[in-house]
């Protein structure tokens, strides 16, 4: 029922049902089975959610069954744990004020908040990344995505107080609510095509699986078929290409550089993924060609994909499992903006943008760039999970989002977070058309999460000065 509020299924309104029979379950309980309820309820959830990453790891990670369960159960084991904080804190819904309401509302924001932090960040399944195309559209672009989880838990604690008191007051506001968010019309297009500025751009989706990526004999085939795209396209201002177009590093000797680069230029903009060395590091980057050329290397990477958290400790474990372990650098904090003719872009890279903080919005002239590899995931639910999160950062940051991936699902989202259009998963296929620029920032790109942070400060000064009260 959780998990069918996400793409692809998208019944966003189950994730209140959820909520409610979750604090059904937990209501009249001791601390420590609270607890207990808590983590498995959201262990099995990521169990569901999140199972993707046993088939990539078994698919394209040179792991057995059991060792990649181990990274697996590790990796949910984490993700889970933040959650037993809603148990330990948890006052019973019934019989208590509204302030008690916002408090469990409170723990789930500052769970998920947790879960996106640790051991540099997993923000997947987040309450807060399922109500795109919902009223809650109107919240992303000033509080953004925590801010709408925080309001589906105190909606939800709040129809579960409904049901328990049966109070007319509440049932009346339950009601208004209902009728608000089932009247919200789906899919429902904003263009701001009165705006003059706008930008040409070609997505390609080549359909390369890694299999085929990673093996040497197809190296000349798959650069070949780059090569072949770029020599006929016509002149769009922007021409992007997935992530990691080829499994090795970024080198001059290279024909496929050198027909990018002799077909880029300031008013015509080709932009790629490549692994490219600095020193002694590998860094998975999005290479920017135009009259110059422009790095951007990935600051998140993905947890025992790119990067394996306690490597040193790690590798002994690793050794005696037979468990690969990866260990690509994460790019610097600290890196040059990208502009070309005074338009700014904005870079993420796949796992990317499931981050906010990260992408920094600070002109009307920008627009952000997606390039992601979900191939990894095959034909399971990640590569719709990943495309819903991304809708969600263009509804925050109230910005065209263009995203190539080699597999799908390539997208032009507008600033509203809608579709407009889409290379479907395990496909190759083209995009072409326009997208806006010198579009208004969004309150939340100036902002970001301060309301919320403000929200939990208040609260806890609340709590310290305060008796609760009835409502």
């Amino acid at each position: 029922m959780y998990m069918a509020a996400y793409s692809p299924l998208d019944f966003k309104i189950l994730i209140f049902l959820s909520l409610i029979i979750f604090l059904m379950i937990i209501e009249n309980h001791s601390t420590r089975k609270k607890v207990i309820y808590s983590f498995l309820y959201f262990f099995f959830i990521h169990i569901i959610g999140i199972s993707w990453i046993n088939i990539s790891l078994i698919s394209y990670g040179s792991m057995n069954i059991f060792s990649s369960l181990i990274v697996t159960i590790i990796l949910l084991l984490i993700v889970s744990i933040p959650y037993t904080l809603i148990g330990f804190f948890h006052k019973p819904v019934n019989n208590n004020s509204f302030y008690n309401l916002n408090v469990i509302s409170l723990l789930f924001l500052l769970a998920e908040y947790i879960k996106s932090i640790i051991l540099g960040g997993f923000p997947w399944l987040l309450i807060g990344h399922s109500q795109n195309a919902s009223i809650f559209n109107y919240i992303y672009p000033i509080f953004g995505s925590y801010f709408v989880t925080y309001l589906c838990v105190l909606i939800s604690a709040f129809f579960y107080k409904t049901l328990i008191n049966q109070n007319k007051k509440y049932i009346y506001l339950s009601f208004v609510f209902l009728v608000t968010y089932l009247s919200y019309p789906a899919n429902i297009n904003y263009h701001e095509e009165f705006n003059e500025k706008k930008i040409s751009y070609s997505i390609y989706q080549p359909n390369i699986y890694p299999n085929q990526s990673y093996n040497p004999e197809e190296y000349k085939k798959i650069s070949q078929k780059y090569i072949n795209y770029i020599r006929k396209k016509d002149s769009s201002d922007i021409t992007i290409l997935p992530e990691t177009i080829t499994p090795y590093v970024l080198m001059r000797n290279n024909e496929l550089l050198s027909e990018i680069i002799k077909y880029s230029n300031d008013k015509k903009i080709i932009i790629a993924g490549f692994f490219t060395q600095s020193k002694d590091n590998i860094h998975n980057s999005m290479t920017v060609f135009s009259d110059s050329i422009a790095l951007y290397n990935k600051r998140k990477l993905v947890p025992f994909g790119e990067y394996t958290p306690w490597y040193d400790t790690l590798i002994k474990l690793s050794q005696s499992l037979a468990i690969p372990l990866s260990n690509i650098t994460h790019g610097s904090d600290e890196q040059d903006e990208i502009y070309v003719n005074g338009l700014k872009i904005i870079p993420i890279i796949c796992f990317e943008s499931t981050f906010p903080n990260i992408i920094d919005s600070t002109m009307r002239n920008e627009i952000i760039i997606n390039i992601s590899n979900d191939s990894w995931f095959g034909e399971s639910l990640a590569p719709y999970q990943h495309l819903q999160i991304t809708q969600i950062r263009a509804l925050e940051f109230n910005r065209y989002i263009l995203r190539a991936t080699n597999t799908g699902i390539s997208a032009v989202i507008d600033n509203n977070g809608v579709i407009i259009d889409q290379i479907s998963n395990n496909s190759e296929g083209e995009m072409n058309g326009f997208a806006y620029i010198g579009l208004n920032k969004s309150i939340y790109s100036q902002f970001g999460d301060l309301g919320i942070l403000m929200l939990l400060f208040l609260s806890s000064l609340f709590k310290l000065y305060n008796k609760p009260k009835r409502l």
